[in-house]
């Protein structure tokens, strides 16, 4: 006999039938394979499947309009990380945010859906090493590996400017491959046809969020939308930023239109302070649907 959906069921509901179908679906699919599991009682319905899914990170709107399970939109997605100075000697990688949901989907999540489990780091294809995601209050989130990845990134002789590529084997299963590119191999003509890319799309998300948006929920929504499905994968989001005057770093890790930035109204810096904490607060709970 069909369970009755409850109002908090519902996110789980819809998380579980975007994972069986393995692909993306719009609201009338997801609402119709949600209906063969547990009737859904309220006056709008769909409505009731909007408000489930606005409330998940780990299901993204597509480029189509559809919706998708995150780890599944991941499939083949590459990413860009430049070496940065120092991480070799203290074996901690400061990450951005779009590989930091790349290699760990959940990390945004509320508590119940996060995944803390290590990521598996195919080498060049000949080796592999686990890493753990790690946050530090000044660096923010970044990787530690096991001894295996620091071995084989010294072997290749890296220094700062030179890149990593991580590509999306499975994200569910969590593995990643990972290739060494040289600074002097970069293609510069081409990367800046992604920058410019990936801007004219961030351009086009915050234009219809009409204020500031945290770089995190920018970076999965470019994921939703396939931008990073290219062979050649772009500058991360942040350089891309710092470089395109039509973006402004608005602080507390959001970006906005330099156009349209005004700033927030000045508060005590120990009211601003409170912010991060009220946000992870709030993340922990799901509003009633």
């Amino acid at each position: 006999m069909a369970q009755r959906v409850t109002a908090r069921s519902t996110t789980d509901l819809v998380l579980k039938v975007l994972r069986e179908a393995r692909r993306p679906l719009t609201v009338e699919e997801i609402l119709a394979g949600v209906q063969k599991l547990a009737p859904v009682h309220s006056a709008n319905p769909k409505n009731t499947m909007r408000k489930a899914i606005s409330q998940m990170f780990l299901v993204q709107p597509t480029a189509d309009g559809r919706y998708g399970y995150l780890p599944y939109l991941l499939q083949d997605n590459r990413f860009r990380h430049p070496i940065e100075r120092g991480a070799l000697q203290r074996d901690y990688f400061v990450l951005e945010p779009e590989i930091v949901t790349a290699l760990w989907p959940a990390t945004f999540e509320i508590a119940k859906r996060r995944d803390d489990s290590p990521a598996i780091l195919l080498l060049e294809g000949r080796q592999q090493a686990e890493a753990l995601r790690v946050y530090r209050q000044v660096e923010g989130w970044g990787m530690q590996a096991e001894p295996e990845f620091w071995t084989w990134l010294e072997s290749l002789d890296a220094h700062t400017g030179d890149e990593l590529i991580f590509t999306v084997v499975n994200a569910e299963e969590r593995r990643y491959s990972v290739n060494f590119a040289r600074k002097a191999e970069r293609d510069e003509h081409r990367i800046a046809e992604r920058n410019l890319m990936i801007g004219d799309q961030m351009e086009v998300l915050l234009k219809a969020a009409h204020d500031a948006v945290i770089l995190s929920n920018l970076a999965v929504r470019l994921i939703g939308m396939g931008s990073y499905l290219d062979p050649v994968p772009p500058d991360p989001l942040a350089t891309i930023i710092a470089h395109d005057g039509r973006f402004v770093d608005a602080g507390l890790d959001m970006v906005a239109l330099a156009d349209r930035w005004a700033g927030y109204p000045p508060e005590p810096v120990e009211v601003r302070g409170l912010v991060g904490a009220t946000v992870s607060s709030a993340a922990g709970e799901e509003e009633e649907v």
